[in-house]
């Protein structure tokens, strides 16, 4: 009983458990923007996503460091992933969906009035297989190994386009680089939110794909190069504190594209 206690209480569960608490925070202010009707919740649910993507790329490098990896701690993570970036970035989604076309009426699309409905369930169902697939096949690996690639989109990337998405959404007309006319934030924002339902579906089809993708947090922090390593964190630091919102869509972006334009370049290999 004392073990498993400990291993619940090891520093990497209780950060776990903070990516679901993210998770569970963006649900419930999603509904609260509906509820509402304040615009504002879904913009702070988006952040509160962000929060989640990070607390998820450290935990596994503080049960590394800390020697405390468990299976527990595997099933935890998957677990809390299901719920924070299986189902919330969906809800986050069909909450912005919603508000905009029915209860303001602001933007009007000639999209399947089924598929805002379809969209999260397929994605939230790539995700949870995606997860039950990755378990499946690393249930023999050692767990003091950190994983540098992942076969499919790992369910955190593939939130993350629709997470910054939401974040671009709102910062579009804040964005101090060049001008932007009220006439084209306007345009902008109804492409974007013309495409969330179907950046679901292709997210949704590249986490359960065979596609090879880094894994980011690794890529980020695995370097023989001290000086390079900390160059990667300073301009991402510099880029975030300038354009947090553009940063990270344009990150999401890169993140997804570059393993599948890799694909069709025999010669190049992912790092």
């Amino acid at each position: 009983m004392h073990s498993s206690s400990s291993q619940v209480l090891a520093p990497q569960n209780l950060v776990t458990l903070g990516n679901l608490a993210c998770g569970v925070a963006a649900i419930l202010l999603c509904i609260v923007g509906i509820v509402e009707k304040d615009p504002s919740r879904f913009f702070a649910a988006a952040w509160w996503l962000v929060l989640a993507e990070f607390l998820d790329g450290v935990d596994g490098k503080i049960a590394r460091m800390t020697g405390t990896a468990s299976p527990l701690g595997a099933q935890l993570d998957s677990l809390a992933d299901a719920v924070t970036f299986g189902v919330a970035p969906g809800i986050l989604v069909f909450s912005m969906w919603h508000y905009f076309t029915v209860v303001t009426g602001q933007f009007a699309f000639n999209l399947h009035p089924r598929l805002l409905m379809v969209a999260p369930i397929v994605y939230s169902a790539c995700a949870v297989l995606r997860l039950a697939r990755f378990n499946v096949d690393h249930e023999e690996d050692d767990l003091r190994k950190e994983n540098v690639r992942f076969v499919g989109l790992p369910s955190p990337g593939a939130a993350g386009m629709p997470i910054s998405m939401v974040l671009l959404f709102f910062g579009i007309g804040e964005i101090k680089f060049f001008d932007v006319s009220s006439d084209l934030v306007l345009r902008i924002q109804e492409i974007m939110l013309y495409t969330m339902p179907l950046m679901l579906v292709l997210m949704g089809v590249l986490m359960v794909s065979r596609v090879p993708f880094p894994h980011f947090f690794a890529w980020m922090t695995r370097s023989d190069r001290p000086v390079a390593t900390l160059a990667k964190f300073i301009f991402m630091f510099g880029f975030m504190c300038l354009e947090p919102e553009a940063c990270l869509f344009l990150f999401s972006c890169c993140y997804t594209l570059v393993p599948i334009i890799t694909q069709f370049l025999p010669s190049r290999r992912i790092a």
